[in-house]
């Protein structure tokens, strides 16, 4: 994962009880969802920790800084 300064992953409590992974970059108001969604806060929080999870932040990352 290559955040930068200010960008984060945040984790979101959606109204139906899930948790959710959100990312934040630079230059956007709006954080992107990782289109994800969790029982459990501890599960989310497992979850940011795999190959998976930093695969698909890198992801993310290479596409919307190209923007």
């Amino acid at each position: 994962m290559n955040l930068e300064k200010g960008e984060e992953v945040v984790l979101t409590k959606l109204p139906s009880g899930k948790w959710a992974p959100h990312l934040r970059l630079n230059g956007f108001e709006e954080p992107f969802s990782l289109g994800r969604e969790f029982k459990t806060e501890e599960m989310a929080e497992g979850w940011l920790d795999t190959t998976e999870a930093n695969n698909l932040i890198d992801q993310f990352i290479t596409k919307y800084r190209k923007a």
